[in-house]
């Protein structure tokens, strides 16, 4: 969750969905671009617009964030499906090891 997958949808309704959709890609390349601008700012030694578009990046991806929250929610409600938040226990099966 967080920067690598913003959110994917992997099954709908105990089917698993061929393609999962993975909606992270725009919030990537808005965080990618602001990465970029505050190297370049950074050699040049202009910390205060460093901070000022950080400021504008938190916009941005707030804005991007809710829009997929949104779209999220409303495919949910149109096939009645649930939505899970996390990664879901059991999806791997860890063996716990014994540390020497």
């Amino acid at each position: 969750m967080g920067d690598k997958n913003v959110a994917t949808k992997i099954e709908v309704n105990n089917r698993k969905v061929e393609n999962p959709k993975f909606y992270g890609r725009e919030v990537r390349g808005i965080r990618r671009h602001y990465d970029w601008l505050r190297r370049r700012l950074g050699k040049k030694k202009l910390l205060k617009v460093i901070k000022r578009i950080g400021r504008k990046e938190k916009v941005r991806v707030n804005d991007v964030l809710h829009k997929i929250s949104k779209e999220i929610v409303e495919r949910a409600k149109e096939t009645n499906a649930i939505i899970a938040i996390g990664y879901p226990k059991g999806i791997r099966n860890k063996k716990k090891r014994k540390s020497a």
